[in-house]
């Protein structure tokens, strides 16, 4: 009897240890699935929003290759993560940062241009004189002319073609830019579509009132109208002003699709020209800089030189009577030949 109860109590506990198993066994599996689920869940870029940024997270969305867009993004990724800043504050520090890293080309292109503006009374009155040579077809005289222009420039250490760098440079600057944050808009990039400000809270749309546009554009009018970038007016500026004013108004209802993050570059970048102009134009910083001062206005300078259209009609004038006088040319030793040719005969 007793054997048989050891028995029973045996197969009593085994019967209960399985049913424990069984019941203890869905319980594993459904907390798996919820370890697999969230685990799927903070890889997906939607996830990682709420998750703390990371240097790397860019590369993981496909972003900061091996460009000069790729840079930018890197940049913004480091400044992003390291400072904790919103996204908005990033793109105008990033803005900032590199128009700072361009300062010592923009002084040493004020001071190009500020001697090219002193010197310009001769390069046009060398120019006039060049101009009539050619026109004449006095080689020697062209020469002669040519060679002045270029000893005037070297003596002064000054080039039209040195304030060339300033497109040169910014032009790439801004197209990657606006490269770098489409493509971040494009993902979009964790937390560009909460982290603006005011009414423009999603970076990576564009602004539903239109207004950045706008400011963007009347920040460009305010460039144009508070002088170059380099802060000094080129004399022959005066015609081009008024094509990019034109062409600043034309922009607003090309660029409202934009994703609002390009125009906080753009804004920011406006709001840094207007301050570097006016502090070029301040004579102590002038003097600290070493940059020339101006031995006349350019307004006094613009009022007495033509403008772009004006030289170019005078350009294209005198193209047409270098045309007229070789048909005059050819018709006269076409006429003398004629003439040989007829004595000849005779």
């Amino acid at each position: 009897m007793l054997g048989n109860s050891v028995v029973l109590n045996h197969i009593g506990v085994r019967h209960l240890s399985t049913e424990e198993t069984a019941t203890e066994t869905p319980k594993v599996m459904d907390s798996a699935n919820e370890i697999i689920q969230q685990a799927a869940q903070t890889t997906s870029p939607d996830a990682l929003v709420h998750a703390t940024a990371q240097l790397g997270d860019f590369k993981a969305l496909g972003l900061c290759n091996m460009t000069p867009v790729g840079g930018l993004e890197a940049m913004f990724e480091w400044i992003h993560v390291t400072s904790g800043l919103p996204w908005w504050s990033t793109i105008a520090l990033a803005t900032i940062a590199v128009r700072v890293a361009l300062l010592p080309l923009m002084v040493k292109i004020q001071r190009n241009n500020a001697k090219l503006m002193n010197i310009n009374p001769d390069v046009t009155r060398i120019m006039d004189n060049l101009k009539a040579a050619q026109s004449e077809g006095d080689s020697v005289a062209t020469g002669k002319y040519s060679q002045e222009i270029q000893a005037l420039f070297k003596k002064n250490n000054c080039h039209p073609m040195k304030s060339m760098g300033l497109p040169l440079i910014q032009m790439p600057v801004m197209i990657s830019f606006f490269m770098a944050i489409r493509s971040m808009a494009e993902v979009p990039v964790p937390g560009l579509t909460d982290e603006g400000i005011l009414w423009f809270t999603n970076l990576a749309e564009k602004d539903p009132y239109y207004i950045l546009p706008v400011v963007s554009a009347a920040g460009v009018m305010a460039v144009l109208e508070a002088g170059t970038e380099a802060g000094a007016a080129n004399p022959q500026s005066k015609g081009m002003k008024n094509v990019f004013r034109v062409l600043t108004l034309v922009m607003v209802p090309f660029t409202a699709w934009m994703p609002s993050g390009v125009f906080v570059y753009w804004v920011t970048s406006n709001f840094f020209s207007i301050g570097q102009i006016l502090a070029f134009k301040n004579p102590a910083i002038r003097n600290t800089l070493s940059i020339p001062k101006l031995i006349k206005k350019p307004e006094e300078l613009q009022k007495n030189t033509k403008g772009f259209m004006e030289n170019f009609k005078d350009q294209q004038k005198h193209h047409d009577k270098l045309e007229k006088e070789r048909a005059i040319r050819e018709r006269q030793q076409a006429a003398a030949a004629a003439r040989r040719a007829a004595k000849r005969r005779f």
